[in-house]
C-alpha cells in the first residue's frame, strides 16, 4: 500500500536532512585533521618532544572523528573529551603568554549533543585569537541547565583579525550554522558578540536523551 502523501513527504523530508547533514560532517572532519596535522608538522622543527605529545593527542583526535563524528548525536562526555584532546593539542603549540580556561560543568554527561559542533567553534577561537606578538587569550565555558547545552566561547581579537560572524565565515562556520538549523529548527539559539577586542560565541541548545537517534 502506498503511503499517504504526507507520510511520505515527511518520509522524504528526513532523508533530505540526513543526506545534508552527511555531507556538512563530511567536510568538517578534513577541515579539523589538517589543521592538527599542520600544528604537528611546524612542532617536529621547533620542538620534538612536543611533537610526539602532539601525535597521542592526534590519535585521540582522530579515534573520535573516526568512529563517532559521523553519528548525529554523540555523548556529552565524548565531544567534553575530545575539546579537552584539541585544547590541550593547542596548548602544546602556543606559549604560556596565551590565557587559555576551559570550564565544563554539566548534570548528565550521558546526554547526547551533535559531534564536533562545539569543536568548529572553539577551532575558530584558536585560529583567529591567538597572536605571536600581542597578548591572547580563549576562554570557552560549557555547561547544562534544564536540559538544554549552553556553551560561552570568547576570544581575543587583534588588527589582523576580520569579521568572523556566522555567515561571512570560513567553512567551517557555515556548516554549523547549517547543521543546527536542520537538527534544532527554532529550538536553538547562536549569538555572536563583537567588541574592539572580544569576539564571543554564545550557544543554546536542546541535549537529547541518551537513545535519541532523530532530530528534535
Amino acid at each position: 500500500m502506498l503511503q499517504p502523501n504526507s507520510e511520505l513527504q515527511q518520509q522524504l523530508e528526513y532523508e533530505r536532512i540526513q543526506q545534508q547533514l552527511a555531507f556538512l560532517n563530511y567536510q568538517i572532519n578534513p577541515h579539523f585533521l589538517m589543521n592538527t596535522l599542520n600544528n604537528i608538522h611546524a612542532l617536529i622543527a621547533i620542538d620534538p618532544e612536543k611533537a610526539q605529545n602532539s601525535i597521542v593527542e592526534l590519535s585521540r583526535l582522530l579515534r573520535y572523528v573516526l568512529y563517532e563524528g559521523d553519528h548525529q548525536f554523540v555523548a556529552l562526555q565524548r565531544e567534553v573529551d575530545f575539546l579537552g584532546h584539541y585544547i590541550r593539542l593547542m596548548r602544546i603549540r602556543f606559549t604560556a603568554e596565551v590565557d587559555v580556561r576551559f570550564n565544563v560543568s554539566v548534570d548528565d554527561p550521558s546526554a547526547h549533543v551533535p559531534p564536533l559542533v562545539l569543536a568548529t567553534f572553539v577551532e575558530n577561537a584558536f585560529k583567529h585569537g591567538v597572536s605571536y606578538i600581542e597578548p591572547s587569550f580563549v576562554d570557552i565555558d560549557i555547561h547544562t541547565e534544564h536540559g538544554r547545552l549552553i556553551m560561552e566561547c570568547s576570544n581575543s581579537k587583534h588588527a589582523r583579525s576580520t569579521s568572523m560572524a556566522i555567515g561571512s565565515g570560513g567553512v567551517g562556520l557555515r556548516n554549523a550554522r547549517q547543521r543546527l538549523s536542520l537538527l534544532f529548527p527554532y529550538n536553538h539559539e547562536l549569538r555572536i558578540t563583537e567588541t574592539d577586542d572580544t569576539y564571543t560565541v554564545h550557544l543554546n541548545l536542546p541535549l537529547q536523551e541518551a537513545e535519541t537517534n532523530t532530530a528534535s
